[in-house]
């Protein structure tokens, strides 16, 4: 189970980097004070642990290099992701996104605190994001972030060595459900 949460994590972190390197060659935002954002910014928050490698939780990234601002949020889990990728402003509490794909604009209430100890284990850092219908709250730890997260040593391990992925003769095909169409 533990080495699930860990390789969720690792897929979480990678998409993370990928976003990273996408965003150093996307173009430039108008940014607000980068203090503003230390604790949002290149941060890797996730809804909660996942608990199997099929379970899909909810994940965000907000990348900032100077002024350029640029994040993806989804849904993944170890087998399956959904991610969007955005540009993002902050400025106080209020949070924006802009969603190219879609050409809408998110305008969030944003609250970022240290919450050990009251947030479930093994978090340390909370993310609190609203608006006028609903609040969703998001979780990390003080060293997942971006430049560090690639070196955090459990990660280190499975990113080193992946588990390869059964050959399908060893996979209990019964257990699968049988369909003829592709997804497109």
């Amino acid at each position: 189970m533990a080495r699930s949460n860990t390789r969720t994590l690792v897929a979480l972190a990678t998409v993370g980097t990928l976003v990273l390197g996408t965003y150093k060659l996307g173009s430039a935002l108008l940014g607000d004070d980068s203090l503003s954002a230390q604790r949002l910014a290149n941060q890797v928050w996730i809804e909660r642990l996942p608990k199997d490698d099929r379970d899909m939780i909810n994940h965000l990234v907000l990348v900032e290099d100077g002024r350029e601002r640029f994040g993806a949020f989804g849904k993944s889990s170890q087998w399956r992701h959904f991610v969007e990728i955005f540009r993002w402003s902050r400025e106080d509490d209020r949070l924006t996104l802009l969603l190219p794909q879609e050409r809408k604009r998110l305008d969030l209430g944003v609250r970022v605190w240290d919450c050990e100890g009251e947030a479930p284990a093994p978090f340390q850092l909370c993310l609190e994001l609203s608006n006028k219908s609903r609040k969703v709250l998001y979780y990390s730890r003080h060293d997942w972030t971006l430049d560090s997260l690639p070196e955090h040593p459990e990660l280190t391990k499975v990113l080193d060595a992946p588990a390869p992925v059964p050959a399908v003769e060893q996979v209990d095909a019964d257990a699968f459900v049988v369909v003829d169409d592709f997804a497109e």
